[in-house]
């Protein structure tokens, strides 16, 4: 039965009734392709791009006209299946066995940063959030607050540290998520917080969310298992962390057309937002990446 299934595909291959599968720019999955090409680059890279691969294309047919085989051979062996595949296969190790380090947070910040995107200022609600990168006694995490009950909006649900943007009193959008963060979690050693970036979202599905135009700006707060965390009782219910590695398990997380991802590893399930933007850093930074975590941990409350 193999071996017919397998004629059969040939058969159809060579005869152009099938489609030979393409591999994409960025990834193979069209949709996630476009994705990917349309979020994470401005309009003069793409042009460029665009621009590269019209001249490579017009090199090309002139040395077919030619008839310089070899030369036009040696432009586009590149492109051939195998070696894109193997170019894709050549990940880079974020070993994180032993948590976050300076190596490690380089890493994450190119990673963050190299695909630049400005973030529109025409919206009249504007808000920050921090995704705060933590190491517990060595393993990787990230540290969420769970709301207050007594809260008039989003009560009881697991959220990050941020708020709204104080026009008058910050600065920038990491200003806004640090003092924030600060006001709503005392303890957290100022002089510990590294800022790696911004999270850069398809702002359209973030203000389709919340209503807001919501900034996710990723920090390292430094090593926590032994801080005394306070949160603010009168928003912070409590704080509490996941590893980095049960987000990487794709079996912990529910993914439903037309709403945001839903992570169901924790002590608390993380949905809305702060489930968008933990799928966003995961499936937008570090796919980049063959990343390695400790391999037993669990989530804890700090």
């Amino acid at each position: 039965m193999k071996s017919l299934l397998a004629r059969i595909g040939i058969q159809e291959t060579r005869g152009g009734r099938m489609r030979q599968r393409k591999l994409g720019v960025l990834r193979e999955d069209p949709k996630e392709d476009m994705r990917l090409l349309i979020e994470n680059y401005t309009v003069p890279a793409l042009a460029s791009a665009l621009r590269d691969r019209e001249d490579v294309l017009q090199l090309c047919a002139t040395l077919l006209a030619e008839q310089k085989i070899d030369e036009l051979s040696v432009i586009l062996r590149p492109f051939e299946r195998q070696y894109v595949e193997m170019r894709r296969r050549r990940e880079i190790n974020l070993d994180l066995s032993n948590g976050f380090d300076a190596s490690t947070l380089e890493m994450l910040r190119k990673g963050l940063n190299r695909m630049p995107r400005r973030v529109s200022q025409a919206h009249q609600r504007r808000a920050g959030v921090v995704l705060p990168l933590c190491n517990v006694d060595n393993v990787p995490c990230i540290l969420f607050e769970k709301r207050s009950a007594q809260l008039r909006a989003h009560a009881d649900e697991v959220c990050l540290p941020g708020g709204m943007v104080s026009t008058s009193n910050d600065r920038s959008i990491v200003a806004t998520c640090l003092r924030e963060m600060h006001e709503e979690i005392e303890g957290l050693g100022e002089a510990n917080i590294v800022t790696l970036g911004v999270l850069r979202c398809n702002w359209g599905e973030v203000h389709h969310l919340v209503g807001v135009a919501v900034t996710p700006v990723v920090c390292y707060i430094g090593e926590i298992g032994d801080q005394d965390l306070r949160p603010n009782s009168d928003e912070v219910a409590e704080c509490f962390t996941v590893p980095l590695s049960l987000f990487l398990d794709h079996e912990r997380w529910v993914r439903k057309p037309d709403f945001a991802p839903i992570f169901t590893g924790g002590p608390h399930m993380i949905w809305g937002l702060t489930g968008y933007i933990v799928n966003r850093f995961v499936k937008d930074v570090l796919a980049r990446y063959r990343v390695q975590c400790p391999s037993e941990s669990s989530s804890n409350n700090v």
